[in-house]
């Protein structure tokens, strides 16, 4: 096999985070519930906040950036190693942001 597989990654750190809510969890906060009537009914009286469909789920999660590299086609099946000692050669690798995350990756 000749040709290059171009890989998209991700570094983990134990302190990300990473949360799903409940649309109807979040309307259910009164926190938020204030918020959202203040911000968009403004000067009205009595509102009531109601939800298509309370089971959508939003994630709530630490932004992480992407990086990209290249390995040969050959050594796809080392994948993760050859990501893990670019990042570490990169120096994305620190002591709390040990690991990597594979995101995608596409022959070009």
């Amino acid at each position: 096999m000749e040709g290059q597989v171009e890989v998209a990654f991700t570094v983990l750190c134990d302190n990300d985070f990473h949360k799903e809510i409940t649309l109807a969890e979040l309307i259910g906060s009164e926190k938020v519930l204030r918020a959202i009537k203040s911000e968009y009914g403004e000067g009205s009286r009595n509102l009531q906040l109601f939800a298509s469909d309370p089971k959508i789920k939003l994630t709530l999660g630490t932004q992480k950036e992407i990086y990209t590299h290249t390995i040969d086609k050959k050594d796809i099946q080392d994948i993760l190693e050859l990501t893990e000692e670019y990042a570490r050669s990169q120096k994305l690798l620190k002591s709390s942001c040990a690991q990597v995350e594979l995101i995608d990756f596409k022959t070009v």
